[in-house]
C-alpha cells in the first residue's frame, strides 16, 4: 500500500515538472488598441498579425470600424505611425489615401475595412502604433493606439 502512494507521489512530481516546463500560451502578450487619449469621435478596430509584432518584420493590420460621426470621402487618408515612451516619433509616419485608385472605390463610405501590410526596422522593444482616420480637412474621424511591451 505504501508503495502506491510513493509511486504515485513520484507520477505527480514528474507531471508538475513537465507542465511546469511548458511554455505557457496564457503569457502570449496582446497588443490591445483603444482609443486615442487626445479623443476619438468614432471607435475603430485594429487587430496586428503577428502578436506580438516583431522588432523587425512584416506586420498585417487589420483595421475595421462603423463611423457614427463623418464620413470618410475624398481626401480622407488613413496615418499609421510608431512612437516610443516619450511620445517621440519612431518613423515616418505612413499615409494612404482612403479614396480614389488605391482605396475604397465606392466613395463616401461610413463603414470599412482593410487590410494594412506594413515592414517594421529596428524599432525598441516598447512602442505604441498609432492607426488614424482624418478627413479631406485633416480632422480626426476615428484613431485608435495600442502599445507593444518589449520583447
Amino acid at each position: 500500500m505504501k508503495q502506491n502512494y510513493i509511486f504515485f507521489a513520484v507520477i505527480l512530481l514528474v507531471t508538475l515538472s513537465v507542465v511546469n516546463a511548458l511554455p505557457h500560451q496564457l503569457l502570449k502578450r496582446d497588443t490591445t488598441f483603444a482609443p486615442c487619449p487626445t479623443g476619438s469621435p468614432n471607435v475603430i478596430e485594429v487587430v496586428v498579425q503577428p502578436d506580438p509584432p516583431p522588432v523587425t518584420g512584416k506586420i498585417d493590420l487589420t483595421i475595421t470600424g462603423t463611423l457614427k460621426e463623418g464620413v470618410i470621402s475624398m481626401g480622407s487618408q488613413l496615418i499609421i505611425g510608431a512612437i516610443d515612451d516619450n511620445g517621440n516619433p519612431l518613423s515616418k509616419p505612413l499615409v494612404t489615401d482612403l479614396c480614389g485608385p488605391d482605396g475604397f472605390d465606392n466613395c463616401p463610405v461610413n463603414s470599412f475595412s482593410m487590410i494594412e501590410p506594413l515592414t517594421t526596422t529596428d524599432l525598441v522593444p516598447t512602442y505604441s502604433i498609432i492607426v488614424e482616420i482624418t478627413d479631406a480637412y485633416g480632422q480626426t474621424l476615428a484613431c485608435s493606439i495600442g502599445t507593444v511591451t518589449g520583447n
